[in-house]
């Protein structure tokens, strides 16, 4: 093999990347389906819809001031029923859109093309979840487990050093070649 220096470290820290995203998705695919829905585990649902209930406060304050910010006041009320909670102060909207994020941002970890995206998002949703089991004083391990590995999976090459070194031989191929002869 003839491969440019750092190459084979790039296209290993590539599978490594591409391998932690397959991981990553599969792990939020199961925690946002468990913010959305009671049917894969009752009570982890129910755990979690009761923990909302103390998310909310720590929240809604915060969507204010954003709303506040980007001089918003007279749809906050709106905005607040769509994204944090529809009146019963259960924050069931909160988790379920969270869970929605999750998991919709899983499944665009595993295309290349939008991978970047969905680390960012759940990167911010992981800071978030940090900050809230911080406020409520609870472990906040787990989440900040999962930023980290978002993190370590934004800094890996995304793209095999095969691939770029296939298509610098095909440029170089096709600039070799002489004039084109017309008839």
């Amino acid at each position: 093999f003839n491969s440019p220096p750092g190459a084979h470290r790039r296209n290993t820290m590539s599978r490594v990347n591409t391998i932690l995203g397959m991981i990553l998705s599969f792990v939020f695919i199961m925690a946002g389906s468990q913010k959305i829905t009671d049917v894969i585990h009752p009570d982890t649902h129910a755990f979690l819809a009761n923990g909302a209930k103390s998310w909310g406060p720590i929240w809604a304050p915060h969507f204010r001031t954003l709303m506040t910010t980007l001089t918003l006041d007279e749809h906050t009320a709106a905005a607040e029923k769509i994204l944090l909670d529809d009146g019963s102060k259960t924050y069931g909207v909160l988790l379920k859109n969270i869970g929605y994020a999750e998991v919709v941002c899983a499944a665009m970890l595993l295309v290349s093309m939008f991978s970047g995206l969905a680390t960012v998002i759940l990167s911010c949703i992981m800071a978030g979840a940090v900050y809230t089991h911080m406020q409520l004083d609870e472990p906040y391990v787990p989440p900040a487990v999962l930023l980290t590995l978002l993190i370590i999976k934004l800094i890996l090459p995304k793209g095999s050093a095969a691939s770029s070194e296939k298509s610098a031989k095909l440029k170089k191929k096709g600039s070799n070649k002489g004039p084109s002869k017309k008839d």
